[in-house]
């Protein structure tokens, strides 16, 4: 199946009112798991690296490569998605690997300095034929390559000059979660974001462990698309520590255990997403 580009799934997740499940991944093994829960459940899924999580897999170029032969292979729609990109430089790299939609993360420039480069980064995408998402406030967090754990919540009258200026196609929003660390998710302040930014997509940052119930809310005041980091890399990690505590020298069987944790934290992250059966 073609590569899906991230327009398109942004767009079937608007016509179908749920949110579209976007993985970090930073291993075949975790993208394996990924894609067997999208295939079992039926569900359009995105995979996702930053700079840092393609690291282990040799770096932007070969990993982006091996994902997207992985999602040329899937039996459901698959995007691969920059994730923090974090200049020009590094969209103009993901594009020319194959990336199907990129982020441009200016969140912790002035205002006006991420209305200027989020602009630059619009005519990259573009040029490329592929989504931009950008990201007003900062979600804050833990996580590897999280610029400041500092969390600065996203300004509704801003939030749509920001969207008239720029062009995006979505917007990475701080309503309360964190990367690496569950948040509570701010509905008043969510619903008034989209009140005041139309039917653009709403993107949520730091979507592991959001209960399920402030999901389904999240997706009724317009969020459609949430990332989900921590919970998987977690399954990925525990899953193969039990499995090598036992010893032996061959290390095929505990990467196998660990690709079946992830398939199961990102089938329940599907099912609580709305995105069972949002493939064609």
């Amino acid at each position: 199946m073609p590569v899906a580009a991230g327009r398109d799934l942004l767009a079937a997740a608007a016509r179908g009112g749920f949110a579209l499940p976007a993985f970090n991944v930073s291993t075949a093994g975790m993208a394996l798991g990924v894609l067997d829960a999208a295939e079992d459940r039926r569900a359009s899924v995105l995979l996702q690296l930053t700079p840092g999580n393609a690291g282990p897999m040799g770096g932007l170029e070969p990993a982006a490569a091996h994902l997207l032969e992985l999602a040329r292979r899937a039996e459901v729609p698959v995007g691969l998605h920059l994730d923090h990109g974090a200049d020009l430089p590094a969209l103009r790299r993901a594009v020319e690997a194959g990336f199907t939609s990129v982020m441009f993360d200016g969140s912790t420039l002035p205002y006006g300095e991420n209305v200027r480069e989020t602009r630059l980064a619009r005519a990259v995408a573009s040029a490329a034929g592929v989504a931009l998402e950008a990201e007003l406030g900062h979600v804050g967090g833990s996580e590897p390559g999280v610029v400041t754990s500092e969390t600065a919540l996203t300004d509704p009258l801003r939030a749509a000059d920001f969207v008239e200026a720029t062009g995006v196609d979505a917007l990475a929003v701080s309503v309360g979660t964190a990367h690496g660390r569950s948040g509570e998710v701010r509905i008043p302040l969510l619903l008034e974001i989209r009140r005041r930014t139309g039917a653009l997509p709403l993107v949520l940052h730091g979507g592991s462990g959001v209960a399920p119930g402030a999901l389904a809310a999240a997706l009724a005041a317009g969020v459609r698309k949430v990332n989900v980091s921590r919970e998987i890399h977690g399954a990925f990690t525990g899953a193969l520590s039990a499995a090598l505590a036992g010893g032996g020298e061959d290390p095929r069987p505990a990467l196998e255990a660990a690709r079946a944790a992830v398939a199961a934290v990102a089938g329940a992250r599907i099912d609580a997403l709305g995105a069972g059966a949002s493939a064609p």
